[in-house]
C-alpha cells in the first residue's frame, strides 16, 4: 500500500445527488436533458458517456429472429460476436444466431471493420435505426467497445419487452473513442488473495465500462501469489502467512491459472499488466529466501501494514539471479507489453550497514543509497529488454534516476506526474487523494474521482501526449475479497468516465442522473456496491440557550435506510429510524447509526461520541492556522463536542503541517475549572506524529497566566499502530476564564520514516473543559 498522507475533507460536507435519468441529444458533452418526456425516456444512461450521441426517430425491435451479422472474416470479430450472442441470451433470454454475411442487412446486428472510420484505434460508431444495428470501428478493440455500448444500452436503461418478447432500442447515432490509451484499475492480491473466478468476475467488470488493464499487484510483504519454476519456497512459505488472531491466509496462482485469466482477459480486450515489486515490499520472498536480504534473517510473512526496513540486498549477484527467473516467468506468462517493476517505499537502511551493498557502491562509483536503487532499476531493466517488455515503476525510481524508456506511475500527485513528463518519461497518472479506493469514501468521493483532471492543467502542450493514462487503485490491507465491491463501486463508475475523457467535462449532475439505472443492473448482477460519499453523513449542531446536541443524518447512498442508537449499542433493524428531523439529546452521548439496504447492514457502524463540557462551542484563536486540507469542521473543530478516534479520515481531526498549535479560548466568564485536557493522534503510517510537548496555561479575567509544567510522552515515533493520546491538566478548582494550550509540532517525519525530511502533520480533537 501507499501509505502516505493522504487529504482528507470534513465528515459533514453535505453532498447531495440527483436520482434522475440521463442526459439527451448530440453532444460531446452532455447537456441538462430537454424537456420531453419521450426523449428523456429514450436517452441511453451510457457509462462512459461517448463523445457524440444524436437521437433519432423510432426505435430497432430486438426479437428473438433478429441475427447478428458478422461482415468480415474475421476471427477476432467473429469471437465477438460469439460473445455479443452469449451476453444477450444471458442477459435478455434472446438466442441470437451468428451468421456471416454481407450485403444490406435487415433485422440484424452487425459487426463490421473500416479502415477509413475517422477515429482513433479504439474509436467505433454505433447506428440503430428501425431496420438494423450497426457496429463499425477501424480495430477488433473498438468494435468490442462499441459492442459494450449497446450491451449496456440494453442491461441498465431496457423496458420491459412487449408481450411478443421483443425489446425496443431507441434510434440514435453513436461517436466514440477514448482520449487515453490506459484505463486501469489496480488489485492488490498480496495483502489478500483474490480467487481466480473473482479476477474473472472484475475482468468482466473492468469490461463492461470500457477500461482496458487490469493491473495485479502480486508480491508484497504480506504474499508471494506466482509460482516461480526452482524457486518452490515462494509459494510453499511465501504466498502464506499467520493473522494476528491465529488463521492462516493465502493462496496462488499457478502458472496454468494465469494463462486462463490472461486468456478469458484477451477475450474482453484486458491486458493484465503484473506487478513484481523491487527491492522493497518483499518480506514475502525474504521469508522464503532468505539468503537475498543483507542481514540472512529469518522472516516471516508479514501479517501487519507499513514500510518494512528489510529489503532486497543489492549487493549480491544472487538477487539479480533471483530477478531473472522471475522475470523470465512473468514475461512468459503475460503477454502484455508492460511489466511493472514496483520501487517504492525501500528504505535504504539495510543498504546503509551492509559490507555487499557498499562494495558494490564502490566498485560502480555510486556515491549515495538513493543511486544504488538507480543501479539495480537498471539491471531489473536489463532483464526486461532481454524478454521483450517495457517496465513500469512508482514515481520513487525517479530518485535514482531513470531514463525515458520507463513509464513512471506517479502516485505522490501533480507534482510527481510533472517531474516525469520533465523528464520525457510515459506517465500513468495515480494520484492517491483521488484514485486510491482504499481510502474511504468519504475523502475519495465519487466527485472528487470524476473531476480529478488526468492531465495537469498546466503541464506543457509538448509534454501531454507523453501522459498514457490513469489507474485507479484498491491496496487490500484491511480489505478482503468479500470487501472489494463496496471500496471500488461505485467510484469506478466515476473513474471510468474520467479516464475516458481527455479533461473532466460531463457535469456530477449529468453524471448522477445516470447512477440509479446502474445501481439496479449492479444489484441484478450481485456486486455489493458501496457509497458515493461518507456512509453517514452528520450535520450537528448545539443548542446552547436549549442545551441539546441536533445531528442531522444524510446517508452516503440514495437507496438505504439509516437506523440509530444512543446507549453505544450497535443498531439492529429493530432500533429507530432516521426519518429527518434531528437527532436531540442532551447529555454526553454515542451516536451510532447503521446504513440497512434491503434489509441488511450496508456498512459497519458510523460512531460519533459527543461530550459535553464547558468549553463547548467556545472559538478558539489560534497563532497558526489550521490545515485548509484538515479543517476538522471549521473554527469551533476542537471546542464541538466530538471526539475523533483513530481514523483520521473521518474529518474530525484538525490538522497543522510543520507548525504547532497554539490556541487561546475565552470562556466568557470565569468559571470554576476543575481539569482541562486535548486529545492527540498518532498515525505514522500517515505522515501524523504526537506532539513533542503540550503545555496549559490559565487565567482569570485578569488574563495573568499561570503555566503548568510542560508534558512530554514516551511513545516511539516507530510505533505504526494508530494511537490517541490525551493531555490533561488539573486546575484545582481554580476560577479561569482563558485557557492557552501550546503542542509542539514534531516539524519533519524523522529519520528512517518513508517521508524523512518531509513536513509531519499534528492533529488535535477535543479541548475538554470540566
Amino acid at each position: 500500500m501507499r501509505i502516505g498522507q493522504r487529504r482528507s475533507g470534513r465528515m459533514y460536507a453535505l453532498l447531495l445527488l440527483l436520482a434522475l435519468w440521463g442526459g439527451l441529444g448530440c453532444r460531446s458533452v452532455p447537456p441538462p436533458p430537454q424537456n420531453t418526456a419521450d426523449l428523456a425516456a429514450a436517452a441511453p444512461d451510457l457509462i462512459p458517456y461517448p463523445r457524440q450521441l444524436q437521437l433519432g426517430q423510432g426505435a430497432f425491435q430486438l426479437k428473438a429472429s433478429t441475427r447478428i451479422q458478422v461482415q468480415v472474416t474475421s476471427e477476432e470479430v467473429t469471437q465477438t460476436a460469439q460473445f455479443l450472442a452469449q451476453a444477450l441470451q444471458e442477459s435478455l433470454g434472446l438466442a441470437l444466431k451468428v451468421e456471416n454475411k454481407s450485403g444490406k442487412a435487415a433485422n440484424a446486428i452487425v459487426l463490421r471493420l473500416n479502415s477509413e472510420l475517422q477515429t482513433g484505434p479504439e474509436g467505433y460508431t454505433l447506428s440503430v435505426t428501425p431496420t438494423s444495428i450497426i457496429c463499425e470501428a477501424k480495430t477488433g478493440k473498438g468494435l468490442f467497445w462499441a459492442v459494450q455500448s449497446l450491451r449496456q444500452m440494453l442491461a441498465v436503461r431496457l423496458n420491459e419487452p412487449n408481450a411478443d418478447n421483443i425489446f425496443a432500442v431507441p434510434a440514435m447515432t453513436v461517436t466514440d473513442e477514448p482520449a487515453f490509451a490506459w484505463r486501469g484499475l489496480l488489485l492488490d492480491v498480496s495483502r489478500h488473495f483474490m480467487s481466480k473466478d473473482f479476477l474473472k468476475r472484475y475482468i468482466d467488470l473492468l469490461s463492461f465500462y470500457k477500461l482496458n488493464t487490469l493491473h495485479l499487484h502480486l508480491t508484497d510483504d504480506q504474499g508471494w501469489r506466482l509460482e516461480i519454476p526452482g524457486y518452490p519456497r515462494l509459494t510453499q512459505v511465501g504466498a502464506w502467512r499467520q493473522e494476528p488472531e491465529g488463521t492462516r491466509h493465502g493462496g496462488y496462482y499457478t502458472a496454468a491459472d494465469i494463462r486462463e485469466l490472461v486468456a478469458y482477459a484477451q477475450e474482453r480486450h484486458i491486458a493484465i499488466v503484473p506487478e513484481i515489486d523491487a527491492p522493497g515490499h518483499v518480506q514475502a520472498a525474504l521469508a522464503a529466501y532468505p539468503e537475498f536480504s543483507c542481514t540472512g534473517g529469518p522472516f516471516e510473512v508479514s501479517n501487519h501494514a507499513g514500510v518494512h526496513p528489510d529489503i532486497l540486498c543489492a549487493g549480491n549477484e544472487k538477487t539479480y539471479d533471483f530477478l531473472e527467473a522471475v522475470f523470465a516467468q512473468v514475461a512468459g506468462l503475460f503477454p502484455a507489453e508492460y511489466v511493472h517493476i514496483g520501487g517504492d517505499e525501500a528504505p535504504k537502511a539495510r543498504w546503509e550497514k551492509c559490507p555487499k551493498c557498499q562494495a558494490r557502491m564502490k566498485q560502480e562509483g555510486i556515491a549515495h543509497e538513493e543511486e544504488l536503487q538507480g543501479y539495480f532499476t537498471r539491471r531489473m531493466l536489463a532483464t526486461l529488454r532481454k524478454h521483450g517488455k517495457k517496465p513500469v515503476a512508482w514515481d520513487e525510481v525517479m530518485k535514482g534516476g531513470i531514463g525515458s524508456e520507463t513509464t513512471v506511475q506517479a502516485w505522490h500527485g501533480v507534482g510527481a506526474v510533472k517531474e516525469a513528463l520533465g523528464k520525457g518519461a510515459a506517465v500513468i497518472v495515480s494520484p492517491r487523494s483521488s484514485f486510491y479506493f482504499d481510502l474511504n469514501s468519504g475523502i475519495t468521493n465519487l466527485r472528487k474521482v470524476l473531476e480529478t483532471p488526468i492531465i495537469p492543467p498546466d503541464a506543457p502542450a509538448a509534454q501531454q501526449s507523453l501522459v498514457l493514462g490513469s489507474e485507479a487503485a484498491l491496496w487490500t490491507e484491511t480489505v478482503p475479497q468479500e470487501k472489494v465491491d463496496a471500496m471500488i463501486f461505485p467510484r469506478l463508475l466515476a473513474f471510468s468516465q474520467n479516464v475516458w475523457q481527455s479533461k473532466p467535462t460531463v457535469p456530477f449532475e449529468d453524471f448522477a442522473r445516470r447512477l440509479p439505472a446502474h445501481y439496479a443492473y449492479l444489484d441484478k448482477i450481485g456486486v455489493r456496491y458501496g457509497f458515493e460519499t461518507w456512509p453517514v453523513i452528520l450535520q450537528p449542531r448545539y443548542d446552547q440557550a436549549a442545551g441539546t446536541f441536533q445531528v442531522q443524518l444524510q446517508p452516503g447512498l440514495a437507496n438505504v435506510a439509516l437506523h440509530y442508537t444512543l446507549d453505544g449499542t450497535v443498531p439492529t433493524l429493530s432500533a429507530p429510524v432516521y426519518t429527518g428531523p434531528p437527532v436531540q439529546f442532551s447529555t454526553s452521548a454515542t451516536l451510532k447509526v447503521v446504513p440497512f439496504k434491503n434489509g441488511e447492514p450496508w456498512n459497519e457502524p458510523v460512531e460519533a461520541t459527543f461530550v459535553k463540557h464547558l468549553a463547548l462551542y467556545k472559538t478558539p484563536v489560534f497563532t497558526h492556522s489550521y490545515h485548509p486540507a484538515y479543517p476538522g469542521g471549521g473554527p469551533n473543530a476542537l471546542t464541538d463536542g466530538i471526539l475523533g478516534d483513530q481514523d483520521y479520515r473521518k474529518g474530525f481531526w484538525q490538522g497543522f503541517e510543520r507548525k504547532d498549535l497554539e490556541a487561546v479560548i475565552d470562556l466568557g466568564q470565569e468559571q470554576v475549572v476543575q481539569e482541562v485536557s486535548i486529545r492527540f493522534l498518532q498515525d505514522v503510517n500517515s505522515w501524523i506524529f504526537l506532539p513533542t510537548m503540550v503545555e496549559f496555561q490559565v487565567a482569570g479575567n485578569d488574563k495573568k497566566f499561570s503555566v503548568a509544567k510542560p508534558q512530554e510522552h514516551t511513545v516511539p515515533v516507530t510505533l505504526e499502530k494508530p494511537l490517541v493520546k490525551e493531555f490533561s491538566h488539573q486546575a484545582a478548582s481554580k476560577k479561569t476564564r482563558y485557557i492557552k494550550i501550546r503542542a509542539k509540532n514534531i516539524g519533519v517525519c524523522p529519520p528512517g520514516h518513508p517521508g524523512a525530511g518531509g513536513g509531519a502533520y499534528l492533529k488535535a480533537d477535543e479541548i475538554m473543559v470540566k
